[in-house]
C-alpha cells in the first residue's frame, strides 16, 4: 500500500467519524459531552489529513452521505460503535506507519496513539499492540 492510499483509508473513516459522533451526542444524552469531544478531535483530524493529501496533489476522497452504523438505539450500541470506528481508525494510522518514514511516520504514530487512547475512551481495554487484529 502506498503512503497516498494509507492516508486515503484513513481519511475515510474521519470523514465517518465525523459524521457518527454527532449521531451519537443527538441520540443520547448521556453521551454528548463525549461525543462532542470526540467530534471536534476527528474534525481537525480529518481536516489535517485532506491537507496531507492536497499537499501530494492527491485528490481526497469524499465523505459519504451517511454510514451504516447499525441500529443504534442503546448507548451501549452507541459504545459499540465508536470503539469500532476508532479501532479501524487505530489500523488505518497503522498501516500508515509502515507506509511512510520519517516525518509522515511520525505524524502516522502520534496519531496511532491518539486513536488507541480514543479506543479506551469509549470503553475498549488496554491493548499491548493497537491497530493488529
Amino acid at each position: 500500500m502506498t503512503p497516498t492510499d494509507a492516508l486515503q483509508a484513513w481519511l475515510a473513516l474521519e470523514h465517518e467519524a465525523v459524521w457518527l459522533y454527532p449521531v451519537l451526542g443527538a441520540r443520547f444524552d448521556d453521551l454528548v459531552e463525549r461525543a462532542t469531544t470526540s467530534f471536534e478531535a476527528h474534525r481537525d483530524t480529518r481536516d489535517a489529513v485532506l491537507a496531507r493529501l492536497r499537499a501530494l496533489d492527491a485528490e481526497p476522497v469524499s465523505a459519504q452521505l451517511s454510514y451504516d452504523m447499525g441500529a443504534l438505539t442503546t448507548a451501549a450500541e452507541a459504545r459499540a460503535a465508536a470503539r469500532t470506528l476508532e479501532a479501524g481508525i487505530t489500523a488505518a494510522c497503522l498501516t500508515l506507519t509502515g507506509a511512510t518514514e520519517d516525518d509522515a511516520r511520525a505524524y502516522a504514530i502520534r496519531n496511532l496513539t491518539k486513536a488507541a487512547l480514543a479506543e479506551m475512551t469509549w470503553g475498549a481495554p488496554p491493548r499491548a499492540f493497537p491497530g493488529l487484529p
